[in-house]
């Protein structure tokens, strides 16, 4: 036999012509004609585009699989019950995964996100990550990273309280534990003053304008990104931390899918029309409609280059407790940075700095010296 010929099965009814071939199983596909091997001249970019475009929806449908006892007995008991196949570890995902993948492959299609029953189960850094829950406080998160450093543990090992393998150890636990958290999404601020949190939006500010000062202004006046870049942290994220929904609420944002739901929930609330924010251009058509933003937007359209859109807060006394969409803008006339901040009952403010805030302690001692 010809070994690159696919093997066949034969089953015999009567004599030789009832001889059925059955191809290799371990090859087959789920398809829209049955079972059949993967079309090999279907290659590149063609066989790969599968569109996100099926909308998940809430928890709650129900449907029944009303099938031979021995389906559900392989599914449950071979399938899902096997803890080191591939397979989900319910019965519910094993028919949900190939569900999924047989609309995959017929129809180019999947889910918009992930079902539940067959989404990769977190680790706790992970859960607290997506759920926007802080994992260290600011005096374990110095510990962590106090252990980095073979200085930490010098003085034991010189007295022998510890060997130095212990201390190398003990150096490489506190590193898989810095890089688990930062594999999550967490970033770890070096400041010792600064704890844990969910974005890095310094650097994302920096990025955004090609300039290490860019957050000089939110420092003078103390603002603070809860989350930088809303369109793609939040709206165009899988993931959507009840933390980070219960910020946006108090926000001009508060009636946007994803928010909204949230006051839905409260008694006394009825369901409100909800707007769907996918990119830019549906975040400042809502904006513009927002009590104060269409004045807004006159003022910076035509004006100024937008550099972000974040969430933000005013981090002063009796001020905590709003949050603004923050518009970080530049100006086309003088290349000035501005902020405007937008409120959920349509106050606005602009921030920029004075032209000695905006210069260098060398530059402001020319200038002073006339």
């Amino acid at each position: 036999m010809d070994p690159m010929e696919t093997p066949q099965t034969s089953t015999n009814t009567e004599g030789k012509e009832g001889f059925v071939p059955i191809p290799n199983l371990d090859k087959m596909r789920v398809g829209h004609a049955g079972l059949y091997e993967p079309d090999d001249e279907v290659v590149g970019a063609e066989a790969e585009i599968v569109v996100a475009d099926i909308p998940l929806g809430l928890k709650g449908g129900k449907t029944l699989i009303d099938c031979e006892k021995g389906i559900k007995a392989f599914v449950k008991d071979v399938c899902a019950s096997d803890r080191n196949n591939h397979l989900p570890n319910s019965e519910l995902g094993v028919w949900v995964h190939y569900l999924t993948e047989g609309i995959a492959r017929d129809f180019n299609r999947t889910w918009t996100e992930p079902p539940i029953s067959i989404r990769p189960k977190d680790t706790p850094v992970e859960k607290a990550r997506k759920e926007g829950k802080r994992t260290l406080s600011k005096g374990q998160k110095n510990l962590m990273l106090d252990k980095l450093s073979y200085t930490y543990y010098e003085e034991d090992v010189n007295a022998g309280r510890i060997t130095q393998q212990d201390a190398f150890a003990a150096m490489a636990e506190a590193a898989a534990q810095k890089k688990e958290l930062e594999d999550a999404g967490f970033f770890i601020n070096p400041n010792r003053t600064q704890g844990v949190s969910l974005f890095d939006w310094k650097t994302i500010v920096r990025a955004s304008h090609g300039d290490e000062k860019a957050t000089r202004l939110y420092t003078k006046f103390k603002v603070e990104v809860i989350i930088p870049n809303i369109v793609e942290n939040f709206y165009q994220s899988l993931e959507k931390p009840e933390k980070l929904k219960k910020e946006l609420i108090k926000s001009p944002l508060m009636e946007t899918y994803g928010v909204a739901e949230l006051l839905e929930e409260k008694d006394g609330y009825m369901e409100v029309e909800k707007a769907s924010i996918k990119d830019h251009g549906d975040l400042y058509k809502y904006l513009k409609d927002c009590k104060g933003g269409a004045d807004l937007f006159k003022k910076i359209d035509g004006k100024y280059n937008i550099k972000g859109v974040h969430l933000t807060k005013i981090a002063q006394p009796g001020m905590m407790k709003p949050r603004q969409v923050c518009i970080d803008c530049v100006s086309i006339k003088d290349g000035t940075q501005h902020l405007f901040l937008l409120a959920r009952g349509g106050g606005t403010t602009e921030l920029q700095l004075d032209k000695f805030d905006a210069i260098t302690f060398d530059e402001r001692k020319t200038l002073s010296n006339g």
